[in-house]
């Protein structure tokens, strides 16, 4: 993910803050994971004063796997960008322990209504 053949998004409102910190491939899926958050939020914001049903989890791994949001369901789409933007791309990738990781998140916050 370090790599630098895919970059963020130019000209977007939270391009110059994800290219600060993270100008390779990160920075390409954090860029595409605030265009989605923010065209959900704009979905749910054209509907009246309608309650985010979304609940957002981002797993980082490489090495190692963590969580870098669980179960978010009020953060603004800056709220959880401002989450996401300490981390780095960094080591290997360990897709077995990712997969197990999103599987006991799942498990945790399972909700019959989603």
């Amino acid at each position: 993910m370090s790599y630098t053949d895919r970059k963020p998004l130019q000209n977007t409102p939270a391009s110059a803050r994800i290219i600060a910190t993270a100008n390779d491939r990160f920075g390409a899926v954090l860029s595409s994971l605030f265009s989605f958050w923010s065209a959900r939020a704009a979905a749910i914001g054209s509907g009246g004063n309608a309650a985010r049903r979304d609940a957002y989890s981002v797993i980082l791994f490489n090495h190692g796997v963590l969580t870098a949001i669980e179960n978010d369901f009020t953060s603004t789409p800056d709220q959880l960008l401002d989450a996401v933007l300490p981390y780095r791309a960094d080591g290997g990738t360990n897709y077995t322990s990712a997969i197990t990781h999103a599987q006991g998140l799942m498990e945790r916050n399972w909700s019959t209504e989603r």
